[in-house]
């Protein structure tokens, strides 16, 4: 794998769906200091991390590397790969991290584009705004805000936080 751009691979495969092209303003490294809202999870929290984007070679899949901590709890480490689903007309993300175990309703996000938004859900669910062109949209100054929802005890989506996403430098 490396993060470098993506030209064609030398196998007679078809190229990578457009749709990924949404998610390109992501590929960096970026940094959040945020805070969650009471939730399920219990009261709110101080929420850091960092977080890189990068295209596996051949542009099919991007790849999240990502290390959160929430308030004094250990740090959680992972990798995310996402993906866009031609025949069902759909993103998917599968992630592996320090949580535990892999298992099909923990571990994997689905998402669509809807009113000029990409929105995944999965364990829990999160929202991109996009900009004319469809792509996931940068605020003013560059950064990138994520919306987050958890379950509640009866199953509905409430709001748990915002995070907003600092490129770093170099």
């Amino acid at each position: 794998m490396t993060c470098d751009d993506n030209d064609a691979t030398e196998f007679d495969v078809p190229p990578p769906n457009p749709e990924l092209k949404r998610l390109e303003p992501l590929v960096g490294t970026w940094t959040a200091n945020d805070h969650t809202r009471d939730s399920v999870l219990g009261p709110g929290v101080p929420v850091t991390s960092r977080e890189t984007f990068c295209w596996l070679d051949g542009g099919y899949f991007l790849v999240q590397t990502y290390e959160v901590v929430f308030g004094d709890e250990p740090a959680q480490t992972g990798v995310n790969y996402w993906m866009y689903d031609a025949e069902r007309q759909r993103f998917r993300i599968i992630f592996f991290s320090n949580n535990g175990p892999y298992s099909d309703a923990g571990n994997q996000y689905a998402g669509e584009v809807a009113d000029d938004k990409l929105t995944m859900a999965g364990p829990a669910r999160f929202q991109y705004d996009l900009d004319a062109d469809g792509a996931i949209k940068p605020n003013p100054d560059g950064t990138i805000t994520i919306e987050w929802w958890l379950q509640d005890e009866a199953g509905e989506w409430q709001p748990w936080m915002t995070n907003t996403f600092t490129r770093e430098s170099g």
